[in-house]
């Protein structure tokens, strides 16, 4: 059996993680509640991507109070600067690779329609199969590249676009910006280099016709938060 032809590893059942004490605090500090349906959502899809991740490479983290600070916290630093988005209001996370932060974002934010794109077909499979399994019927997942989409049909589709770890900005920026359409939102989570990786992608954001509002710092990192700009002529 070729690689291609082998069917998707199937979607281990494990016990939902509890969150850690202090967590809910730690989500008021940066403005997110969650009901006590939508947290336990977020523990049954940490779980899941734990478990995943004994057979396949997702995530670098494997204790679970780490995945609560790094990947769910970490996702849901960027759910305040999306407060403007309406409901029905379309989102699209490039490169998401085990889910983040566009699974953590879905749960907490049903009102948006929210895209996952991920070219490696076996994360993609694991997508799609979470998202079956946690009932997030507001989630799509597209199995290709973020270029062909971003320059076809998926362009200026989206109010916003996130993106984690996926590159360094003056590369980033090419790969997520033409998905949204004029004045949505660019946010890209980053680290300590944010401000170094702005200056060198300065040309990139010209090009793309996005300007740099804002670099938010949060407990785990920062968010460079850009705008689209209208299209020239």
């Amino acid at each position: 059996m070729t690689k291609a032809a082998r069917p998707p590893l199937p979607l281990p059942i494990s016990a939902p993680l509890a969150p850690p004490e202090g967590f809910e605090a730690r989500l008021a500090a940066i403005g997110v509640r969650l009901e006590p349906a939508a947290l336990a959502t977020l523990g049954d899809y940490l779980a899941r991507l734990l478990a995943m991740n004994e057979q396949m490479n997702l995530t670098a983290i494997k204790d679970p109070h780490e995945a609560w600070e790094r990947h769910a916290l970490d996702a849901l630093t960027l759910v305040p600067l999306l407060a403007d988005l309406g409901a029905g209001s379309r989102l699209v996370d490039v490169g998401s690779g085990g889910g983040l932060p566009g699974i953590p974002i879905a749960i907490t934010r049903p009102d948006l329609r929210v895209t996952l794109v991920e070219a490696t077909q076996k994360k993609a499979a694991f997508l799609s199969a979470v998202v079956a399994a946690l009932g997030l019927g507001n989630v799509e997942v597209r199995a290709e590249r973020a270029e062909k989409l971003g320059a076809g049909e998926l362009r200026g589709a989206f109010d916003a676009v996130t993106a984690r770890a996926v590159a360094r900005l003056n590369l980033l920026v090419p790969l997520t910006a033409p998905f949204v359409k004029a004045g949505g939102l660019v946010l890209l989570v980053k680290g300590q280099r944010a401000d170094e990786e702005l200056a060198e992608a300065k040309r990139a954001l010209a090009e793309q016709r996005t300007t740099h509002e804002k670099t938010v710092v949060t407990p785990t990192g920062r968010i460079v938060v850009l705008r689209r700009g209208p299209r020239a002529g």
